[in-house]
Parts: structure tokens; C-alpha cells; sequence
């Protein structure tokens, strides 16, 4: 029985400003959460899940729920909802 067909995102993150470019393609679910994005770039990239972090979307930004910065809430956000396929997400870290 063949699994049913679930909208996803596919994403190529190069990360600026480094020689040789660093990349991991990434394939999630369209209803993912920010927060579990977060966590799946973290694995692929090896990192251990410790800088400050912010999804910067054409609905606005998110990030760790934190109201003096403004930021909405990563946890309850499905990736479809703040990016139309082909949109431009961003994802930036404090390193």
C-alpha cells in the first residue's frame, strides 16, 4: 500500500560568506513547526542546538517566544503558514 502524499518543502541551505560552500538539502513536511525545522537543521548540520536563532518570513519573524523583541512564537507556527512554496524564509543564528 503506497503512503499518501503529503505537501513538503525542500530547501538548500548555503550559508554565506563561507569558502568552500557548506549546504544540506533539506526535505520536511509543509506542516512542520519552526521549532521543529530548528531542530532539523541542527541535526544535519551537526550542530548541538545552542545559538540564538530567527526564521525572518513574509508574515514576519519568528523565534523563541519572547515578547520584548517582538517575536512570535516558533512552536506553534507550521512552516505552510508563513511561506508560500517558492517563498523566501530565513533562517538567521547568533554565532
Amino acid at each position: 500500500m503506497p503512503c499518501p502524499l503529503t505537501p513538503s518543502f525542500r530547501s538548500t541551505s548555503p550559508w554565506a560568506d563561507i569558502r568552500p560552500p557548506i549546504w544540506r538539502r533539506l526535505q520536511v513536511t509543509a506542516d512542520c513547526k519552526l521549532s521543529r525545522l530548528h531542530l532539523v537543521i541542527q541535526t544535519a548540520m551537526g550542530w548541538e542546538n545552542y545559538p540564538l536563532h530567527l526564521f525572518t518570513t513574509p508574515a514576519g519573524d519568528y523565534g523563541l517566544r519572547d515578547s520584548e523583541p517582538g517575536h512570535r512564537d516558533e512552536r506553534k507556527t507550521p512552516l505552510d503558514t508563513v511561506t508560500p512554496p517558492g517563498g523566501g524564509t530565513q533562517l538567521g543564528y547568533d554565532v
